[in-house]
Order: C-alpha cells, then structure tokens, then sequence
C-alpha cells in the first residue's frame, strides 16, 4: 500500500489495514511472517514532514539460537516515525544520530507503508532468539535436545589444546 504526499489532508486521515503475510515475505534469512500484519494508523501531514503513529500486530516464525527449533513469536509493537522528504535533507540529516530511529524519508512524493510495516516488524524480532528463556539447547558434544532429555555426554577433563602437553609430562615424569 502506497501513501501519496500531497493528497494527504489537513486534517489527516486513519488507516485500518490488514495485509496478508506472503506481501511481505521473509524478513530475513530465517525470520517468515506467519499470519496477517495487521496495523492501525494516524497519518498527519505538517508542511512535507508526515507523521505516522500507531500499533502494529502479527507473528513470525524465529528460529531458537540455543536449540534450532521453529517456534512463532508474537509482534505487537506501537510506533511513532516522522517522514522528511529525502529531495533536500542535508547529507547530516541522513545520517543516523542517536535517537534517530523514529525518522525516516521518503521520496518522489510517495510514502510505502507495506514496506514500512515490514521494517518495524524486523525491528521488534529480538537479535538472539530464544523458544523459550530456560531453553536448554543442544549437547555440545552429541546434539541431543536437552530440553527433551539428558544425554549423559561428559565434558573432556581440561582444555583440548592441551592435550599434546599432558602426554609430554607422563614421558618426562
């Protein structure tokens, strides 16, 4: 869905969008968008600054970084960005500086906010994934699950790089 500037009016408008999942595809490599993105929003126009705000709802299937299991994760997250057009922002406006991120541009007088909803949806799945947060993950020895039982692997006494040293000292000793 496309917001076009200049036909926004004075008083603003509300949008009430439901967007199916496969308009967005997968977010990242292993982020996918399982059900509707739905979103409400306030649009409000001040000279060619567009200020958008609103609430943002869906799940998306994650990946667990301790255990490799799929597991869905749910989104609801409000947001508050302020659009400038790009056609004229300074090159120090484009930067991003501390507490930037509810700024963003837009150009050619159009406004994406299908594409729009689907970066503050990445920005809310968490940067290590976890199913559940006493996952027990993987044995690191066999790979057994353990959160669905215990594998009786024990750990190598001392570090491995040392292992040539050990056999040197039962030679001298």
């Amino acid at each position: 869905m496309e917001i076009k500037v200049s036909e926004i009016p004075a008083e603003g408008f509300k949008i009430e969008m439901v967007a199916d999942a496969a308009d967005f595809g997968k977010l990242d490599e292993e982020t996918v968008i399982h059900r509707p993105v739905t979103a409400s929003l306030r649009v409000e126009k001040v000279g060619a600054t567009v200020h958008i705000k609103g609430e943002i709802d869906t799940v998306v299937e994650l990946t667990c970084s301790r255990c490799a299991k799929k597991y869905d994760y749910s989104v609801a997250s409000g947001l508050d960005l302020d659009l400038h057009p790009l056609k004229g922002a300074s090159e120090e406006e484009k930067e991003l500086q501390a507490g930037d991120l509810d700024v963003e541009f837009y150009e050619r007088d159009i406004i994406d906010i299908t594409n729009l909803l689907r970066e503050q949806v990445l920005l809310q799945v968490p940067m290590k994934p976890l199913c559940s947060e006493d996952c027990l993950g993987l044995c690191p020895y066999c790979g057994q699950d353990m959160n669905e039982r215990t594998c009786g692997c024990k750990p190598p006494e001392g570090h491995p790089g040392f292992e040539a040293l050990k056999d040197f000292l039962k030679d001298k000793g």
